[in-house]
C-alpha cells in the first residue's frame, strides 16, 4: 500500500491502527498442530518418517497458504486518523479506501458484548447525517472513540474568550405594555 497520495499537505497523523485479527488464529493453530503431528509421527513410525517431506508438503502446504493470505489480508487493513480526515483502508486484490471528514462526524459509538468489554474490543462506529459508518473491531475502542472525538472538537471553535464582557439592555417598555381598556374601547367602536 502507497502512502503518496494518502495525507493531503499540512495534515498531522494522529494514530494509525491495524483492526483485531479476524480468521487468523485457527488456521494458525491447525497448522502448527499438523506439524507437530508429522513431527511425532515421524519419530515413532517408519512410514511416516519415509514420506515425512510428502506429508509435510500435502497437509502443511495448504494449511499455511490458508494462514499466510489470512495475515496478509488481515495486515492490509489501516485506520488512519489525522486531523482533518479518519481514513479507512484496506484490501489485498480490491485496495479501497474511505475518507471521513471531521466535520462530517457528529458523535462515535462502541458496540461490545461483555466478553468483548473483558478482552477491551469492539466495533467503533462514526455518526453521520446519513447514517453510521463502521470503522472496525479494534483494540481499546473508547480510547480510539476518545481521540477522534478530540480531534473533532479542536476544529470546532464555539467556546467564548474568558475576557468576554456580556450587558444586559432593557427592552422598550412601550413593546411590552398590555394595556386592555384600549382593547375594550376598541372592540366597542
Amino acid at each position: 500500500m502507497g502512502r503518496r497520495g494518502l495525507f493531503r499537505e499540512g495534515e498531522v497523523t494522529v494514530i494509525t491502527i491495524t483492526p483485531v485479527s479476524r480468521g487468523v488464529v485457527r488456521p494458525v493453530l491447525v497448522t502448527m498442530t499438523t506439524i507437530a503431528l508429522i513431527v511425532v509421527g515421524a519419530s515413532r513410525y517408519s512410514l511416516v518418517h519415509r514420506f515425512e517431506e510428502w506429508l509435510v508438503l500435502i497437509f502443511v502446504g495448504p494449511l499455511a497458504f490458508v494462514t499466510l493470505t489470512r495475515v496478509w489480508r488481515w495486515r492490509s487493513h489501516k485506520v488512519h486518523v489525522t486531523n482533518d480526515r479518519v481514513i479507512i483502508e484496506g484490501g489485498v486484490l480490491r485496495h479501497q479506501r474511505t475518507s471521513i471528514e471531521m466535520r462530517d462526524v457528529l458523535a462515535t459509538r462502541v458496540d461490545q458484548r461483555v466478553s468483548e468489554r473483558l478482552t477491551r474490543r469492539g466495533y467503533v462506529y462514526l455518526e453521520m447525517s446519513a447514517g453510521p459508518i463502521a470503522v472496525g473491531f479494534v483494540r481499546h475502542p473508547s480510547a480510539l472513540c476518545r481521540l477522534i472525538d478530540a480531534e473533532r472538537l479542536v476544529g470546532e471553535s464555539y467556546s467564548v474568550p474568558m475576557d468576554t464582557v456580556f450587558t444586559y439592555e432593557d427592552p422598550d417598555p412601550y413593546l411590552l405594555e398590555v394595556r386592555p381598556d384600549e382593547w375594550q374601547r376598541r372592540r366597542h367602536e
